[in-house]
């Protein structure tokens, strides 16, 4: 099952919880994960950007050989090789909302995602130059001294830059100390 379905089932999620296996584990997403924690076992929740949906995606999963134990005296509407679905109380949206916002992503932003407003253009080459450029004056005082390079590394805002953009810093860094 693709993130894309589970997510489109879970948007109709009123009053159940869906438990896919995956592997070794139960894995139950979004209002499914928020019902499971707040009804059955309070498991810490994760919260991901996934892109295939342009969104923040909360789970939380459990190994299968612990199943007997967790869901102990839950009512199990269906049960397949694949999915199990139980009863749960009504699941109130608003609180669901409140509850993913409080999950800590599990990595930055800027490593998994952009965020949905701030969307990144994908880089050309003659951008790709451009960033190489602008990295490359950013470090032009390293050779000089340690203290240098330390303040070029205070002055580069990571928060703000691609993955790509941090790999060209770090290259030019080693660059210059081999002067």
């Amino acid at each position: 099952m693709t993130v894309k379905e589970i997510i489109q089932i879970e948007n109709g999620n009123r009053n159940t919880i869906i438990l896919l296996r995956e592997g070794i584990f139960w894995r139950a997403y979004e209002k499914s994960a928020y019902a499971f924690s707040m009804q059955v076992h309070p498991y810490k929740p994760t919260r991901k950007w996934v892109i295939a949906v342009k969104q923040d995606v909360v789970s939380l999963g459990f190994p299968v050989s612990a199943a007997e134990n967790v869901l102990n005296g839950c009512k199990v509407l269906m049960r397949q090789e694949a999915r199990l679905v139980l009863a749960a109380s009504p699941i109130d949206p608003d609180g669901f909302e409140v509850w993913k916002q409080t999950v800590p992503r599990s990595l930055p932003p800027a490593v998994v995602a952009p965020e949905p407003a701030a969307a990144s253009p994908v880089m050309e080459p003659a951008a790709s130059f451009a960033a190489s450029s602008v990295v490359s004056s950013a470090v032009s005082a390293v050779g000089q001294c340690c203290d240098g390079l330390a303040d070029c590394i205070r002055r580069f805002n990571i928060e703000s830059k691609t993955p790509v953009d941090c790999m060209l810093f770090l290259m030019e860094l080693k660059r210059k100390l081999a002067e």
